[in-house]
């Protein structure tokens, strides 16, 4: 995904601008970035529970209650099955991978989900 770094504000925390929106994160590249634009695959530590989102723009948001948290809406383009199932979220021309908790939603699905943090891996590309 193509973000736009606009603050970094510490060795590991950034504010970034993407097609979906603007939002914190923590970088997870070997240096801290400099301002400007980078390419990024956006990750999730944690599993995820969804929820379904009205129709709308695919968002990347800061949560507005300050807690540091980011609240994603995208449509999901696969899902997979069973215990450990695997959900494709697509955001603002980006993909994400993520593993669900609780309901797993169909492809085609607009959900969105509140993350305590928002990993950055500089690809390089």
């Amino acid at each position: 995904m193509r973000i736009t770094v606009t603050g970094v504000d510490d060795a590991a925390t950034v504010r970034f601008r993407c097609a979906a929106g603007a939002a914190t994160g923590r970088w997870a590249g070997p240096a801290p970035p400099v301002p400007g634009e980078h390419d990024v695959e956006l990750d999730v530590a944690e599993e995820v529970v969804f929820a379904r989102a009205e129709p709308g723009r695919d968002r990347v948001e800061d949560a507005p209650d300050g807690s540091g948290a980011v609240l994603v809406v995208g449509r999901v383009e696969q899902a997979g099955t069973g215990a450990d199932a695997v959900v494709v979220l697509r955001v603002g021309g980006g993909l994400l991978l993520l593993e669900a908790c609780g309901a797993v939603p169909s492809a085609g699905d607009r959900v969105g989900f509140t993350a305590a943090e928002l990993r950055l891996y500089p690809t390089g590309v």
